[in-house]
């Protein structure tokens, strides 16, 4: 029974610490959304600002801000798709969590029936007691 629940507790600490993987990913992705996002925003004023209307400087404005957005949208789908993966390992990481409960708890429940029953076998086959 101590072996389960020391191989229960070893699972939990990966499931955590790959719970924890997935949030820094969610956090990395949201930081290049966001980075790409203000790209744009820069973007849209330089065309606003300088009058960059014509010709190739336009041409090249307007590709970039293209490609942007699509980044952006990539980014955007690669968010959902890692916030999914970490509501799905959050709940891995507590259901490992969970059967660790448990399984202490069984162990803990084992350890004191074990107890219990060689105190009462000792008290049966110890010394008489005094008021027999």
């Amino acid at each position: 029974m101590k072996k389960r629940l020391s191989s229960l507790e070893k699972i939990s600490h990966l499931q955590s610490k790959l719970h924890d993987l997935t949030v820094w990913r969610l956090a990395a992705i949201d930081q290049q959304r966001q980075a790409l996002e203000a790209a744009e925003r820069a973007m849209i004023d330089v065309l606003n600002r300088d009058a960059i209307a014509h010709g190739a400087p336009a041409a090249a404005a307007s590709t970039r801000l293209r490609s942007i957005g699509r980044e952006i949208a990539v980014a955007k789908a690669d968010y959902q798709a890692q916030s999914k993966r970490v509501r799905d390992q959050g709940a891995r990481a507590k259901l490992a969590e969970r059967l660790v409960e448990s399984a202490d708890a069984e162990y803990r429940a084992q350890k004191d029936r074990k107890d219990l029953g060689d105190l009462i076998e000792r008290s049966l086959h110890g010394k008489p007691s005094s008021s027999a």
